[in-house]
């Protein structure tokens, strides 16, 4: 070896130097940094495998939240389905209660012209016979004689009688 130029002994140390470097090395270099790396990898992992989770999570939550979304607006529609309903209900209360006032007061009313009615056709009546009754005593009073003249007043008293009952 030495004619080749390689000197064993300093070979030797060297090779221990690079042993004795490469167990340093391992020791406080390769193994720490090996460990570091596999606690890295490691915390990777986690937050990958959080994330998934968070993922689902969230996904879940959404879900929930469109559900909620939507109960609240069937809810909403069906308060405004039942307002409509409620108010239309009103509608018709108030239209039928002020359909029977007002047939209530027609009612009042055709019966109040009819009972008038009846008193004017009455006072009306009499007041014609009156009026018939002088001028037949006027004129039979002047032509005829007593006998008659009593006989047709009997006869005329009797039918307005006949007329007012």
């Amino acid at each position: 070896m030495e004619k080749l130029g390689i000197q064993p002994i300093p070979l030797l140390l060297q090779v221990i130097n690079f042993l004795i470097l490469l167990l340093i090395l391992k020791k406080y270099l390769y193994v720490p940094i090996l460990n570091m790396l596999k606690e890295r990898k490691k915390k990777i992992e986690e937050g990958l495998e959080y994330s998934e989770k968070m993922k689902v999570e969230f996904e879940k939550s959404e879900k929930k939240r469109t559900e909620i979304i939507e109960k609240g607006k069937l809810e909403a529609q069906k308060i405004v389905e039942e307002a409509k309903k409620e108010a239309k209900k009103k509608e018709n209360e108030v239209i039928a209660r002020a359909d029977k006032e007002a047939s209530e007061i027609i009612a009042k009313a055709e019966k109040e012209i009819t009972i008038m009615s009846e008193k004017l056709n009455k006072d009306l009546h009499k007041k014609a016979i009156a009026i018939a009754a002088k001028m037949v005593e006027k004129l039979i009073s002047s032509d005829l004689t007593e006998e008659i003249h009593r006989s047709i007043i009997d006869k005329k008293l009797k039918e307005v009688e006949r007329q007012l009952k």
